[in-house]
């Protein structure tokens, strides 16, 4: 699942990115495989708490069919009111091609399209406003298995703001993340720490430390079919 944030970054960050499947050159992978989890699930709501867990910051709630793709996203306030609501439309390969973001009254907020390269993985997504202008590019380089190792974002004008370089664990979980400013310097670091995974192998629990100080604890639950 994502990380959110009620920011402006929130619509650039782990969407869209596909994978291939092993074997195969046509078969893309589908949500659940993308975002690392195992299992028939039917769907998977985050609740973000403070540095404590025990203050709620954010809830996020994903629904998947029973092919494991994402058919909407919901992202909630602490006081349970809806913040936004996500679409998503496949073509006949199961391949996203659009992705549409509301705001909590129904209107247009972003849409989103993506670029692949030949393994299947999104190396570039654009970002559009409600009057059809784009607004950010997000490019990509993916490692062979298909984890994102890096993630440039630019503005309108096409110049380079923001610059994220990832680790990740053997389980395909992002482990660590740099964030680099537009003149190469880093800005802050970002750690994360799972745990309690569940009878699938699926995480619980994860803890999240800016600069090597705690930030959040995000609590899992998964409903399988």
């Amino acid at each position: 699942m994502r990380i959110f944030t009620l920011t402006v970054l929130f619509i650039s960050i782990s969407i869209c990115s596909f994978g291939q499947t092993p074997g195969s050159h046509n078969k893309f992978k589908n949500d659940l495989q993308r975002q690392k989890i195992k299992g028939h699930v039917r769907s998977v709501t985050e609740n973000e708490y403070n540095d404590h867990g025990d203050s709620l910051k954010a809830r996020s709630v994903s629904k998947f069919d029973n092919k494991g793709n994402e058919v909407e996203f919901f992202t909630y306030a602490p006081s349970g009111s809806i913040l936004s609501k996500t679409t998503f439309k496949y073509n006949d390969s199961d391949k996203l091609i659009e992705e549409v973001r509301y705001k909590a009254d129904g209107t247009l907020n972003v849409k989103t399209t993506c670029k692949y390269d030949e393994k299947g993985n999104k190396t570039e997504e654009y970002n559009y406003d409600i009057s059809g202008t784009m607004f950010m590019k997000v490019l990509g380089k993916f490692d062979g298995k298909g984890n994102r190792l890096v993630k440039d974002c630019y503005n309108e004008f096409g110049s380079l703001f923001l610059k994220c370089n990832s680790k990740f664990d053997d389980e395909g979980n992002e482990i660590s993340s740099k964030e680099y400013d537009s003149h190469k310097g880093l800005k802050f670091t970002t750690t994360y720490d799972y745990e309690n995974a569940d009878k699938s192998g699926n995480w619980l629990r994860r803890t999240t430390y800016k600069n090597d100080d705690p930030a959040s604890v995000t609590i899992r639950e998964i409903e399988y079919y």
